[in-house]
């Protein structure tokens, strides 16, 4: 079974198409002469911008806190010292009088009558003389102990230091050596100090008494 269409074989009308455009060209026409009406082409796109001022919310503060006194109630115990001012007394005495002296005692004038006191002089107490203890001339003689025999074949010399407790009769009641180069030369000044040695002790104000004095022996070969 076959299906024909009958526009399929029917001829367009031309003349019904062209009275249409006709009219629509019309309309457009009469359109476009009718006054005051602008066809304007394509409107342009325009975006005004402008600030928009915002009014900021106030920010509440709290306020500070003020310092509250607190009152602390006092206790029974408690006691509270009031010293009263006063003002020192003001006394009108008379001025001093100062003492006068005179030559032989002082003079206390315008006390009533004249007394004079003595007054006994203190006399100065003079220093003390003192002398060192020192060797006795008259024993120079013997103060050079004998060399020790063993030190002079081998040519030792040397000095020796030495601190003497002088008694009040002059002689060496003790000997203590200081330096020495060699044991025999304390050895031989030992011995000898203790038995020749004589002084002239110490004395104060005349009176003798015991006093250390330093000396120093030397040990020389003479050629």
């Amino acid at each position: 079974m076959s299906f024909t269409s009958t526009y399929a074989q029917k001829p367009p009308n031309y003349k019904g198409v062209g009275m249409a455009v006709g009219v629509h060209a019309l309309i457009i026409a009469g359109i476009m002469a009718m006054p005051g009406i602008d066809l304007p082409g394509k409107l342009p796109t325009v975006i005004e911008t402008y600030d928009v001022k915002v009014k900021p919310e106030p920010i509440e503060v709290p306020p500070e806190p003020k310092d509250v006194q607190v009152e602390t109630p006092m206790k029974a115990q408690d006691t509270v010292k009031v010293t009263p001012m006063v003002k020192p007394p003001i006394f009108n005495d008379p001025p001093a009088q100062a003492f006068n002296t005179v030559e032989n005692g002082i003079d206390f004038g315008g006390l009533g009558d004249r007394t004079e006191i003595p007054v006994t002089p203190v006399e100065a107490i003079p220093d003390p003389v003192i002398a060192d203890a020192r060797l006795n001339t008259r024993y120079s003689s013997q103060f050079q102990p004998p060399y020790p025999s063993g030190l002079l074949r081998m040519g030792e010399e040397g000095m020796i230091t030495v601190r003497v407790l002088v008694g009040t009769d002059g002689r060496a009641k003790q000997i203590e050596l200081i330096d020495s180069p060699h044991e025999g030369f304390w050895t031989a000044t030992k011995r000898h100090a203790l038995k020749k040695w004589r002084f002239e002790p110490a004395t104060k104000d005349g009176a003798a008494f015991e006093s250390w004095i330093t000396l120093k022996v030397r040990f020389e070969i003479n050629s």
